[in-house]
């Protein structure tokens, strides 16, 4: 106790040197007890499932065609189903979506049609009524509801009574048996489903094995592992593929475990994120070690006197060490302040991709994480202290004090040490943080391939049951783009069934054949991504034709069976062959004649390559779920209402599924870049300014040590210009070894984000050459302010001093 009180009355006489060490440890712990908050929600958290470590994806692969996670086909999920052994259950789910009427305003909500042995995957159950039962797999029960519990609350009002009545989805009556558990997502991540559906496998779908629209999960039977799962998927995959060749020839499993699946894109981020914020706790302790060092020096005559009078080296060190771990508790407990603001901007920021947001937040494990940091820290920066204070010289000290310094050479060396280990750090950092800058600039300037200013879009979903026939679909749809068309403050306007950068729409992969070209194998069958589109499309998001001719409200239906093709389509497929006029044949589409070749698009983000696509008319294959595209020189809004009152017109009881600009999709489309670009620049920067302290700190003390020296110099004819010259050359010097050094550690580390970069080397001379620059103009401006105050020091003070 009496440590104590020696300690906080010392800590109190130095209140700048107290508030300059708490401040700093609040800072360095607090983003570290913030960043690891999110990697604890996102990647480190088990799924919410019984024993989830069993739990796999399971997709179609063929490695030929470089496809590692391809859906599978009805047929095929069936297969896996009653062939395996090493699965105690296997599901099928897909994303459905569907309007909820007579509880408001008709809404759009999302939901996924499973397998009822979901349940059985997940070994999971209904908090009130139950799940789908096995037999409601057969065709007939579509019209069965499972309500998530958010859903239960929030649009039925908490009604128990609910179970056993009907509900309105897409203007027919479903049944709810169940509400699942508040805790229950399913997938996994995504709280925005709000109702399961049983999925129902049409007999005439199971025919059509190329038709791969399903998702797959199940659980592996205890002892079983991953790599046997693996292995028997595979041979059954071989079975399929001999009795069915022309389409499954080629074709394997791909196993990935479910919380790998889930957070897999997400995972080298968030572990760069956590290493370049914990080189910022290291440059915080190895700053406030300095700091410590340097005081230090005047309770070092202290403890040598004590020790020649007897006192033990436990005694020492305990005191030394208490003064350590108070300012550590001070900064951990300060710094929890800073991880709670931390965690509400970091989950106002975080990209909607990152998976779990809502776990994200400062539980029992992350507490437990900020003491950890402040006890680790607290020893870090106070063991040197307490390590010199065991064999306390008392003629070495007194001849140092008669000199002006009481921490002597060996302090002077570990304490430009810890200045070269700042440096170093924060060079790190800051090369990382350089690299995404030039990274992010160069991904932001990539051409997306088509316009982006003035591109609205509304996407509307039309109900089954009140638009089953492709008539009824062609229908609405050509009255709603003539009807947009003449709306005012409309340039052009066409519809398309998947947009670029948009998670909603239809979109499916599909194989096609061309006339005179054979493939070796089935395998080997080219394939494209189907987009619908209606004339207008291309004009309104200025995608330019290359070639031929776009479509025209003549094409499809019952006229010319046409379609477009892009770049790379015809680039891969038809190798010194004319595109035009070539006749290739699809499922469900039959034959297309190609009649025009447009521009790449780079649709699933600025950072991906190209894909071949093949653009259809919407009247010779109509699909329910469409984006009406408006080019405008108005404001968006004014366009949205402006189109949802032409659909209300058209059909009262239709609402809108989502509204955005391709700006905004734009955005999206790199927020993930951009989230990653400003922390590290915020955790560079906290850097910079902790080494520049230390700088700092460390050139002032100097200066104060030499002032006799300073004033010789100056009475022999020393100008204030030479002064400052000296002192900044020599802070330069050992912070030229600090560059040097985090140069080296650059190109070691920064090799760890070259996933993350774009177009950009991880060794990059110009990031690498900017970096230094800066890093020694920060230092030397640093030690130039205590080096200019030395220069205006009066020489006879200083020596009658």
């Amino acid at each position: 106790m009496s440590d104590i009180k020696y300690a906080l009355r010392s800590l109190a006489s130095h209140p700048a040197f107290t508030i300059v060490v708490i401040v700093t440890l609040a800072l360095a712990i607090g983003l570290n007890t913030a960043i690891f908050s999110v990697l604890d929600g996102v990647l480190l958290r088990a799924l919410p499932y019984d024993e989830p470590e069993q739990i796999v994806m399971l997709w179609e692969s063929n490695r030929e065609q470089g496809l590692e996670e391809v859906q599978v086909s009805g047929a095929t999920y069936l297969d896996w189903r009653e062939r395996s052994s090493t699965f105690d259950a296997i599901a099928a789910y897909r994303y459905h979506g569907y309007t909820l009427t007579e509880v408001g305003d008709p809404v759009r909500v999302a939901s996924v049609d499973v397998s009822p042995a979901l349940f059985s995957v997940l070994r999971a159950g209904a908090v009130l009524g139950r799940t789908f039962s096995a037999s409601e797999e057969a065709p007939g029960n579509e019209n069965l509801t499972i309500l998530s519990h958010g859903s239960w609350t929030r649009r039925f009002g908490s009604n128990p009574g609910i179970i056993n009545s009907s509900i309105l989805l897409d203007g027919e009556p479903h049944t709810v048996i169940g509400v699942m558990p508040r805790e229950f997502q399913f997938p996994a991540g995504d709280s925005d489903v709000e109702i399961w559906s049983p999925l129902t496998l049409d007999p005439e779908a199971l025919l059509s094995r190329p038709h791969r629209m399903y998702n797959a999960i199940g659980r592996m039977t205890a002892g079983i592992t991953l790599q046997q799962a693996a292995s028997e998927m595979n041979t059954i995959a071989a079975q399929i593929a001999q009795e069915n060749p022309e389409s499954n020839e080629g074709w394997g499993v791909t196993l990935i475990p479910a919380h790998e699946q889930l957070v897999g894109a997400i995972e080298t981020t968030l572990w760069v994120l956590f290493g370049a914020v914990t080189l910022v706790l290291l440059i915080g302790c190895a700053n406030v070690a300095n700091l410590v060092l340097v005081r230090s020096a005047e309770s070092t005559r202290d403890f040598a006197v004590r020790a020649t009078l007897g006192a033990s080296a436990f005694s020492l060190v305990r005191r030394s060490m208490t003064e350590s771990m108070i300012l550590a508790v001070g900064g951990g407990l300060t710094g929890l302040l800073v991880a709670w603001g931390g965690v509400g901007v970091l989950r106002s920021i975080i990209p909607d991709t990152v998976p779990r947001i809502n776990e994200i937040g400062l539980d029992s494990t992350v507490l437990g994480f900020t003491a950890f940091l402040a006890i680790t820290s607290g020893l870090l920066f106070g063991l040197f202290p307490a390590l010199r204070s065991l064999q306390p010289n008392l003629v070495r000290i007194l001849n140092d004090t008669s000199r002006g310094t009481s921490l002597g050479r060996r302090g002077l060396r570990l304490s430009h040490l810890l200045v070269v280990s700042e440096v170093a750090l924060a060079l790190i950092l800051l090369t990382g943080a350089g690299l995404m800058i030039r990274s992010f600039v160069r991904l932001a300037n990539q051409d997306p391939g088509f316009r982006s200013d003035g591109i609205v879009s509304v996407v509307v979903s039309l109900s089954e049951s009140r638009y089953q026939t492709s008539g009824q679909q062609r229908e609405f749809y050509s009255d709603l783009s003539a009807r947009v068309k003449q709306l005012p403050g409309v340039n052009e306007a066409g519809l398309v069934s998947a947009l670029p950068m948009s998670a909603l729409g239809t979109e499916f992969e599909i194989p096609f054949t061309v006339e005179g070209l054979e493939a070796s194998s089935p395998s080997e069958r080219p394939r494209a991504d189907y987009r619908g589109v209606m004339p207008g499309y291309f004009r309104a998001m200025a995608i330019p034709l290359v070639q031929g001719r776009l479509m025209d409200e003549f094409d499809g239906g019952d006229g010319r069976a046409v379609a477009l093709v892009n770049e790379t389509l015809a680039r891969r497929y038809f190798r010194g062959v004319d595109p035009l006029d070539q006749v290739v044949q699809m499922p469900m589409a039959g034959e297309l004649q190609i009649v025009g070749v447009v521009g790449d698009v780079h649709h699933r983000g600025l950072q991906s390559e190209a894909r071949p696509e093949v653009f259809v008319p919407f009247a010779q294959l109509p699909l329910r779920e469409m984006h009406v595209v408006v080019h405008t020189d108005q404001e968006p809004t004014s366009i949205v209402r402006a189109v949802r009152a032409e659909i209300l017109a058209i059909d009262p009881e239709l609402p809108i599924t989502a509204t955005f600009t391709m700006n905004e999709l734009l955005s999206a489309s790199i927020a993930q870049q951009r989230f990653n670009m400003a922390l590290l620049i915020g955790l560079a920067f906290c850097a910079v300014v902790i080494a520049a302290v230390g700088i700092y700190g460390v050139v002032s003390y100097s200066v104060t040590l030499r002032q006799q020296e300073i004033g010789v110099r100056m009475a022999l004819g020393a100008v204030g210009a030479d002064t400052v010259q000296m002192i900044v050359g020599q802070a330069l010097r050992v912070v030229g070894v600090g560059v040097i050094v985090g140069l080296g550690g650059s190109v070691a580390l920064t090799r760890l984000i070259a996933s993350l970069l774009f177009d950009v080397s991880p060794i990059d001379p110009v990031t690498y050459i900017s970096v230094s620059l800066g890093v020694v103009i920060v230092a030397a401006a640093a030690a130039a302010i205590p080096a200019m105050r030395a220069a205006r020091l009066d020489p006879v003070a200083a020596l009658r001093q």
